[in-house]
């Protein structure tokens, strides 16, 4: 099923949103290595804050692929004669348009879960700033 969605969301986008999705489940596995090795807190600052940046990465990624397949969509359809055009057709390439859009947002919705849970911790390192003192 993952290899349907990669080729029919449009293999250049997808290709992006999974590479996405692996980096954020190694920089989550790596967050929990290093808070059990009780590293440094600047460390786990950074990577944690790159789990919300990959998957809002990915997210934009996602937007970015369906507009250019929807552009492209668009480019076709002003060229074909307009009675030629079948709403199921049409509908049908709604739907793959929003493929990637759709992984983007559930890798999205995970590593926000994921950032707000590893900022919640305990131990978790608070990030001073100059603007206090």
């Amino acid at each position: 099923m993952i290899i349907r969605f990669f080729y029919e969301g449009g293999p250049t986008f997808m290709s992006l949103v999974y590479l996405m999705w692996i980096i954020v489940i190694t920089q989550a596995i790596r967050f929990i290595f290093l808070y059990r090795a009780n590293k440094a807190p600047q460390k786990l600052i950074k990577t944690n804050n790159s789990i919300l940046f990959f998957g809002s990465l990915a997210f934009l990624v996602g937007i970015t692929g369906q507009m250019v397949g929807l552009i492209q969509a668009f480019d076709t359809i002003q060229i074909m004669d307009s009675s030629s055009i079948n709403p199921r057709i049409l509908a049908g390439g709604l739907k793959v348009s929003f493929i990637a859009p759709f992984f983007g947002m559930m890798l999205l919705i995970l590593s926000a879960i994921t950032w707000f849970v590893f900022r919640n911790l305990k131990e978790y390192p608070l990030q001073t700033t100059s603007l206090n003192q």
